[in-house]
């Protein structure tokens, strides 16, 4: 899967992507079988995979930034801010949400959580 936020450097919560998906799935059917190993298995059903992007039917978005600009995404372990917006785990009937969500925002006022100042109204979306 090509991500753009990957690439930069600037996300690094697919900790697999760098790996083809037959080689995830021949690691993580190995580390199941380890896990396992003590409980007698008859027969071991071969892996199925699923679509490499657009698979995710969830978004827990962090809401940063300002109320005039605010960011749906992720904080940094330094707390800066990363917009996910253009993730491409998330469907395409995701940007029209997520396009929506922000202007709402800003018209309703809400101020988002700022962790540093343990002050705002929104956390997560």
């Amino acid at each position: 899967m090509q991500c753009a936020l990957y690439d930069a450097g600037r996300c690094r919560s697919c900790q697999w992507i760098t790996q083809p998906i037959p080689e995830q799935l021949s690691a993580k059917t190995a580390d199941l079988k380890n896990l396992l190993a003590d409980f007698p298995v008859e027969e071991w059903c071969a892996p199925v995979s699923g679509p490499e992007q657009g698979f995710r039917n969830k978004a827990k978005m962090v809401v940063s930034g300002s109320v005039e600009k605010p960011l749906l995404g992720m904080l940094h372990r330094d707390g800066t801010p990363e917009d996910l917006c253009d993730c491409p785990l998330y469907p395409a009937s995701f940007a029209p949400v997520f396009a929506a969500l922000k202007p709402f925002i800003a018209r309703a006022g809400l101020t988002p959580y700022n962790v540093a100042r343990k002050r705002g109204e929104l956390k997560y979306i």
